[in-house]
């Protein structure tokens, strides 16, 4: 008799590391919370069993960009402006660690659902102006301080179903998935942040290190695998998060007061000074294959897009958020033996966009609105940090059947591979 062999085609974990990432930073992809729906003995989740993981991202975001334009002079740590008049740096740096605890239950053989719990540790550093040029209001000094924002993120609900049967169907299959957002994570966070005066003041963080965007959101996931070659796989994934919700209530600032070249003042863009609820995507495909004789490590190579749009698929569009994506080459390998596994992902950036975003457009809109000289309209871009890569490790453990008989030997020797997801 045959061997199942789809028990034994494993589905490394990995994560819509959006970042992030990936675009990880000022552009808040966050970590949609293990993503992967998948089992870690096999490209289903066999009726009655249970996997349980966790997975860990990190990355550093420091590259300035307005739209593909790098920004290099605010690269730098230093702040402020020198004897000389060179600027000594202004750069915003954001440190992201953030872990999951997921678990997953096969309801069948082709459909399971899946919780996934986040929690976040952010830091984001910044120069204070402690002093500037009455005229030019350059910073002349600076000092560099960091906030942080911790705690539990948006916990997310998905269900995964193989639409083809996977008994038969050993080469190759392809996953829907729905799922729902909470709204669990702070979107208000606050810290401590010094003053020119010397004082602190509590103060609301960026909405780029904030644990969650406050919406109630739901998601598509599409998730397949080919065999192309004997251990050659080639296998792809995509996702989108829909947030119907326009703001989350959360103000950034007061209103953005607009004005012409001459000073005289225009109006203002009430609105855009709260933060979005904004929707997310992601979309990755790449290649795999087995080594060892015993099958159980596996090397994958991918390309990944992902970001934030400036407007929203449902929903309003008058709030604030720093809408942009990233293009990137992901290395990855994966490892397992008996019910464990660990798997590595280091997405690296090729390519970072920071778009116009509605705040941006609006502000441009109403300062040509009184210009008449094509030549001298002017278009407004605001700028985001970027990360050039992030790191992604994870583990998961398959728990048997609770109550009745077990699935047996649900790793073996096999010319299967592992199928990184």
């Amino acid at each position: 008799m045959k061997t199942k062999l789809y028990k034994y085609i494993f589905i490394g974990i990995s994560v819509f590391s959006y970042s992030k990432v990936s675009a990880q930073g000022c552009v808040a992809v966050r970590q949609m919370g293990g993503v992967n729906p998948l089992s870690a003995s096999g490209y289903t989740l066999p009726t009655g069993e249970f996997q349980i993981g966790t997975s860990y991202r990190y990355f550093h975001s420091f590259r300035h960009f307005v739209g593909t334009e790098e920004q290099p002079h605010r690269q730098t740590t230093g702040g402020g402006f020198d004897a000389n008049g060179n600027e000594k740096g202004n750069a915003v740096n954001i440190y992201s660690h953030a872990v999951d605890f997921n678990i997953s239950y096969g309801i069948s053989d082709r459909l399971q659902v899946n919780l996934s719990i986040p929690f976040v540790h952010n830091e984001r550093s910044q120069v204070l102006a402690t002093k500037r040029d009455p005229i030019t209001r350059q910073v002349l000094e600076g000092t560099r301080y960091s906030v942080y924002a911790k705690g539990l993120g948006d916990i997310r609900l998905s269900a995964g179903y193989w639409l083809f049967d996977p008994n038969t169907d050993h080469k190759g299959n392809l996953m829907i998935g729905p799922g729902i957002k909470t709204n669990s994570g702070s979107r208000s966070a606050e810290d401590d942040a010094p003053q020119v005066d010397g004082t602190t003041k509590t103060v609301v963080m960026d909405q780029a290190i904030q644990p969650g965007d406050g919406g109630v959101g739901f998601s598509v996931e599409l998730q397949g695998f080919r065999q192309f070659y004997k251990s050659i796989y080639g296998f792809a994934n995509g996702y989108y998060l829909f947030n119907p919700r326009t703001s989350n209530g959360t103000f950034k600032s007061a209103p953005t007061v607009v004005k012409d070249q001459n000073g005289n003042t225009l109006g203002t863009l009430s609105g855009y000074n709260v933060y979005a609820s904004p929707d997310q995507y992601f979309a990755r495909a790449g290649v795999m294959a087995t080594v060892l004789k015993s099958k159980s490590l596996t090397f994958s190579l991918a390309g990944r897009f992902e970001g934030i749009p400036a407007y929203d698929v449902f929903g309003g569009q008058v709030a604030y958020r720093r809408p942009g994506y990233v293009a990137a080459i992901e290395s990855g390998v994966t490892y397992h033996t008996g019910r464990h596994s660990v798997s590595l992902f280091v997405p690296y950036n090729i390519i970072k966009n920071r778009v116009q975003s509605a705040a941006d457009i609006a502000n441009q809109d109403l300062q040509n609105s009184v210009i008449t000289d094509e030549s001298k309209k002017v278009h407004v871009q605001g700028d985001a940090a970027f990360a050039d890569y992030s790191i992604s490790v994870n583990y998961s453990y398959r728990i048997g059947k609770l109550f009745g008989k077990s699935s047996k030997n649900v790793f073996s020797n096999t010319s299967t591979p592992v199928v990184p997801q």
